[in-house]
């Protein structure tokens, strides 16, 4: 079946010092013919298969790419039971024949989808070997002529790859995300995907708006990807302004990029639109908890404004930066390092910006005053009734501080170390996030990691190797203010 047939591939540099030719996808077929045994060489050697780290490359004898330079196109022909090695000039290859391979991958790449969707397969793509295989077996003359390498050919036709499979752009190949979508809805969403992904100007966007509009679970997916990484101009524009669902993805793509008063006007027309809608209502319902009560006294609204600023932390554009906290350290760690995410990362100054037109001037004073607050490690000095006083330990550090809690000081005791930074909230210093808990024997350590800028990286770290999950000095969980 595959007597004839040429296979090419852009060598690089990398392959050419290591004597070893790729095989994750261009040669995918060979690779899989030269596992065991090897196919003989035509002038002498085998071609065999390695796999290193789960990726096959081909290997041959000492020299066999003598004479081949780096961003040279090779060809690999099997004739006669051996593989030809030439390079390929490809200034006039049969284009019919390309289109045809790239059709045929797109339509197997869609059955694919079907398939994994249904359970009936492991990832979202075909097999790179499967589909030339087939190819070969309707049309001989396929391969025939050596043609671009398949890799950059299919890329170029909105297709993807990944472990040697080929899928259509925006195919979830994290398989984990989608195991709570129903078939149907795992379709719909990588057609969307794929929809918004390869969007060209004049592009019909009526199939992807109908699938959003089926599905709130698959909207709500898309919301927040497209708050993460904010729709393009013409894209914008192309969307229709009286679905509810277009609308949606225009107030996600403005608060993607810090417009959130703008962002609130379209959720508003969007649950005029549609009343019900839960991605919107939620949005409006946090959008609403920006305006605070004037009645209320600084010290109230600036707990609120705590509560308000770690919910944007949790927006879809940010929630990563906690995630990735989250992931070096330990899980139990997360509302601690959530407001080491928030301040680090200047997550603040963001809410600031964004959020600025449903700030009060005292408030945006506060915000401000708490971007500049450093984070510190305190002793505990004493603790009575609802007080609790600290000490500043780093070098140079004020004096003793005492607050009025209702939690700390019943979790603490004198010579206990936290972590936390004293926020303002009008009358005086406050604990509004989650202190960790540092073991004094450490103390030096710790102190190590607070040179400015603090990275939060390193204090993640810290603690998943302290073995204990972090928490309020009594190693309680510190509710939400």
């Amino acid at each position: 079946m595959s007597e004839g047939a040429v296979l090419t591939h852009l060598v690089t540099r990398a392959e050419l010092t290591a004597g070893a030719l790729a095989a994750v996808d261009d040669l995918r077929l060979w690779a899989r013919l030269a596992d065991g045994d090897g196919i003989p060489l035509a002038g002498g050697g085998l071609v065999r298969t390695v796999v290193e780290a789960g990726e096959p490359s081909l290997t041959g004898p000492g020299g066999w790419l003598a004479g081949v330079e780096p961003e040279d196109v090779v060809a690999l022909r099997l004739r006669g039971g051996a593989l030809e090695l030439s390079i390929a000039d490809l200034t006039d290859f049969p284009a019919e024949r390309a289109i045809r391979v790239v059709q045929e991958f797109g339509e197997q790449a869609l059955d694919a989808l079907r398939a994994f969707a249904e359970g009936l397969e492991p990832a979202p793509g075909v097999p790179i070997d499967v589909v030339v295989l087939d190819l070969l077996m309707k049309a001989p003359e396929t391969f025939a002529d050596p043609l671009p390498p398949l890799a950059p050919l299919l890329r170029e036709a909105s297709l993807e790859l990944r472990g040697g499979r080929v899928g259509i752009v925006g195919a979830p190949w994290d398989t984990e995300s989608v195991v709570d979508l129903a078939p149907l809805d795992v379709i719909r969403l990588a057609l969307v995907r794929s929809a918004l992904r390869t969007y060209d100007e004049g592009g019909d966007l009526s199939k992807a708006i109908t699938y959003l509009s089926r599905s709130e679970a698959v909207l709500a997916r898309i919301a927040d990807e497209v708050e993460r990484e904010p729709l393009g101009p013409a894209l914008i524009e192309a969307l229709p302004r009286t679905e509810p669902a277009a609308l949606l993805l225009i107030a996600r793509s403005a608060e993607g990029e810090g417009r959130s008063f703008e962002a609130s006007g379209l959720i508003d027309e969007v649950l005029s639109l549609a009343p019900g809608l839960a991605p919107a209502e939620q949005d409006a319902a946090e959008y609403a908890a920006c305006r605070t009560n004037p009645a209320d006294p600084l010290p109230v609204r600036a707990a609120h404004l705590f509560r308000q600023l770690l919910a944007y932390g949790y927006r879809p554009a940010r929630r990563r930066l906690i995630d990735d906290l989250v992931a070096l350290s330990i899980r139990v760690a997360e509302p601690a390092l959530a407001d080491l995410a928030l301040f680090e990362n200047d997550v603040v100054g963001e809410f600031l910006d964004a959020r600025s037109e449903w700030l009060r001037d005292d408030e945006a004073e506060l915000l401000e005053s708490w971007r500049r607050t450093p984070l510190r490690l305190w002793e505990v000095l004493d603790v009575a009734g609802d007080e609790i006083t600290l000490r500043d330990v780093t070098d140079g550090g004020k004096g003793p501080v005492t607050l009025t809690d209702e939690l700390l000081p019943r979790q603490a005791l004198p010579g206990d170390l936290m972590l936390t930074r004293l926020l303002g909230d009008g009358e005086g210093p406050h604990v509004f996030g989650h202190p960790f808990k540092v073991d004094p024997a450490r103390r030096d350590e710790m102190l190590a990691l607070l040179t400015d800028p603090v990275d939060p990286y390193a204090v993640a770290a810290f603690f998943r190797r302290a073995g204990r999950p972090p928490g309020p000095a009594g190693g309680g969980v510190r509710p939400a203010p």
